[in-house]
């Protein structure tokens, strides 16, 4: 018997949880957005860019539509956030009721987002300070 065409296998997901991929200092970007536009694939990967540059001293690992097996919603532009792969997911952001136009889908500016993934870290690495500015060094000197 001839062998079944067109059924491929998948590549393997990385499951970030798993022990041989787990670290604790990499935090999780959770985006479910809808494919309609590439405008939505770009606003995600400005939102991982964003988030390292600005915590520098932590991983981050971008996850969009749950790594190809989540079927985003029509107008979809959520955005997640967990201290790393075993943790839970909070909710920081969701455009799913706003617009149109598109561009309310979106955060205005991603410094919006800071205040919440700084608290979330903060739950469980109370004692590490967390994308403080060097003028902020003088008021936190008891972390160190």
């Amino acid at each position: 018997m001839a062998p079944k065409r067109g059924k491929h296998k998948k590549s393997k997901d990385i499951d970030w949880a798993a022990n041989e991929n787990f670290l604790k200092e990499r935090s999780m970007i959770y985006i479910e957005h809808t494919t309609e536009c590439p405008i939505f694939q770009t606003k995600a990967e400005e939102c991982g860019t964003f988030l390292q540059e600005h915590i520098p001293e932590r991983l981050f690992q971008l996850v969009r539509n749950k790594n190809g097996k989540q079927v985003p919603r029509d107008g979809a532009f959520e955005i997640g956030f967990s201290q790393n792969a075993r943790t839970s997911v909070h909710n920081l952001w969701s455009g799913l009721d706003k617009g149109p136009p598109r561009r309310d889908k979106f955060p205005a500016t991603y410094d919006m987002l800071l205040p919440d993934v700084q608290r979330i870290l903060k739950k469980f690495y109370p004692d590490k300070p967390v994308g403080m500015d060097e003028d902020d060094d003088a008021e936190n000197e008891i972390y160190d």
